[in-house]
């Protein structure tokens, strides 16, 4: 097979001392080949998992046939029933995060917006009742993101950043919910962006910036009818652009007049876009996204909102 034949998947998913009944492949280190890394029926142990992340290993590969059944396996991690010493909570969230990204991936490609809503309104409740556990880390859940450009997976980051952003600031688990699934619908209008602006790999043009800038009020638009949304859900669509000085867009809204769940879904895209791949710079380390950040602190972000997600980075 050809490597288009295989799909990627994170080491962090995987349960040692359990086959995941799956062959799995790994790149070979001095080119694209790939080889078969460990047979379906043959388990992994921590040694063989921690020798590949010592190798700087983080993806392997399996058939693409078989996503179905490693989405299943997924699943079944992510289950409450499941609740064993060999599930550990970095297990869970990189679990979740490859759940989330196969159905943003397939609900955006489908571009049905009910079964969009629907399906991420169940990852939404997910979600938040991962994070908020106690022994959740967000440490963790940092070792298991990607940080491509695509729209599913932005969503997919901003989503949790979002989260655990409200969950930091004292917002309810049922409001934490709520707004995680904002996170995850946040930039739905963006589907309707020409592909070519959105991985544009030089600087856009003033009516290629003109198009970007119309994706709040497309998503907006998409949502507004809808009853199983909140204001607040629908705020962080059409306001995560605006910023407190009233420089933002699409409306130019100032602080007074942006809902506290945009502020907050404001905080959380910026950062993911600042420490993500984009086709026109490297990623930034965390703590110079933070000094970025900073800088506008009471101009484009709510100060409390800030200081409250730079503390969640600083102590992850």
């Amino acid at each position: 097979m050809s490597s288009g034949d295989y799909l990627p998947i994170s080491v962090a998913t995987l349960l040692p001392a359990k086959a995941v009944g799956l062959n799995l492949f790994q790149k070979e280190e001095e080119s694209d080949r790939l080889m078969l890394y460990r047979g379906s029926d043959y388990p992994l142990n921590m040694d063989d998992l921690d020798r590949l992340r010592g190798r700087g290993v983080h993806l392997l590969y399996i058939a693409k046939d078989s996503g179905a059944r490693y989405q299943a396996y997924l699943r079944r991690l992510l289950d409450p029933k499941s609740d064993s010493a060999t599930v550990t909570p970095q297990l869970r969230a990189g679990a979740l995060n490859e759940v989330v990204l196969d159905v943003l991936r397939t609900s955006f490609g489908n571009r049905h917006v009910t079964e969009t809503v629907a399906s991420i309104g169940k990852l939404g409740a997910l979600t938040a009742e991962i994070i908020t556990r106690d022994e959740f880390a967000v440490s963790d859940l940092f070792r298991v993101l990607h940080h491509d450009y695509a729209t599913f997976t932005h969503s997919t980051n901003v989503a949790f950043y979002s989260g655990i952003l409200a969950a930091a600031l004292g917002y309810s688990q049922e409001e934490v919910e709520r707004i995680t699934t904002g996170g995850l619908l946040h930039d739905l209008g963006k589907l309707e962006i020409d592909d070519r602006i959105l991985c544009k790999p030089g600087k856009l043009d003033e009516k290629e910036f003109r198009q970007v800038k119309r994706h709040p009020s497309l998503g907006f638009r998409k949502l507004a009818k809808r009853t199983d949304l909140c204001e607040g859900q629908l705020m962080m669509v059409y306001q995560h652009h605006e910023r407190l000085d009233g420089k933002g867009y699409p409306v130019g809204n100032v602080g007074k007049n942006i809902h506290p769940w945009a502020k907050v879904c404001a905080v959380a895209d910026v950062f993911e876009a600042l420490t993500s791949q984009r086709p026109y710079r490297q990623p930034l380390s965390r703590a110079k996204a933070l000094e970025i950040q900073q800088r506008d602190s009471g101009t484009a972000f709510d100060p409390e909102v800030l200081e409250c997600w730079t503390a969640v980075i600083q102590n992850a």
